[in-house]
């Protein structure tokens, strides 16, 4: 007794499975499609081998990528090597979300740094060069902080700017402090006695500061 060959992969098969869809069977070559059916077979076991995933998107342009960073944005390569390895529509986000929270930070900490290395070169310029700018830095900062309200002084010294415009204010309410950071001639005893109640005077002693005060005494009583 001949057995009736049902397996559906033979090609000489004349009529197709009543169990397989239409759109794996090549009617034209009474035969089954089977690049077609390999395919989904692959996508539905994409599909079952982490059901908790998620929604497997049909292709890396169907993502739903929300972002609320204006130096973030949807990378398209991105999105087809997650799309490659299986990632889901949460997964994916989850993605953008962690560059977002840990990566950001960092790029904009660089950022800030490079800022901040354009500030001090514009100060070097200005002061006429890093060392003539760290010797007045100190006297700048004890002049603010004795001078200006907290918040005012924090203001300025966020910003080449504000350090600049801190010592124009300086030269012009204390002439004694120069820009050369010599007394001038001209200093009179109330101005040296006003100088010796800062701070950087009877407090810090400052060196170059209680210089200034001495010299300024000397060029007002030469013989003392």
């Amino acid at each position: 007794m001949q057995t009736e060959n049902r397996n559906p992969m033979n090609a000489s098969l004349s009529e197709m499975p009543a169990w397989l869809p239409a759109k794996f069977w090549d009617g034209e070559n009474n035969q089954v499609r089977m690049e077609q059916l390999a395919q989904s077979y692959q996508e539905l076991e994409r599909q079952l081998s982490a059901p908790s995933r998620g929604i497997i998107p049909k292709d890396p342009a169907s993502y739903e990528i929300l972002i609320d960073d204006d130096l973030l944005e949807v990378d398209e390569d991105v999105n087809r090597r997650l799309y490659d390895k299986g990632f889901s529509q949460d997964q994916a986000q989850l993605v953008y979300d962690l560059a977002k929270e840990r990566l950001m930070p960092m790029v904009q900490q660089i950022a800030a740094q490079f800022e901040d290395a354009r500030e001090q070169d514009r100060l070097h310029q200005h002061f006429g060069g890093a060392e003539r700018f760290e010797a007045i830095r100190p006297q700048l900062r004890a002049w603010g902080e004795a001078n200006l309200p907290p918040s005012v002084f924090e203001n300025l010294v966020a910003s080449a700017e504000g350090v600049i415009a801190m010592a124009e204010m300086m030269k012009s309410r204390e002439p004694s402090l120069s820009r050369n950071s010599e007394i001038t001639s001209g200093a009179s005893e109330l101005d040296l006695k006003r100088m010796m109640k800062d701070p950087r005077y009877w407090k810090e002693r400052d060196p170059a500061y209680v210089k200034r005060v001495r010299e300024g005494f000397r060029n007002l009583y030469p013989g003392d």
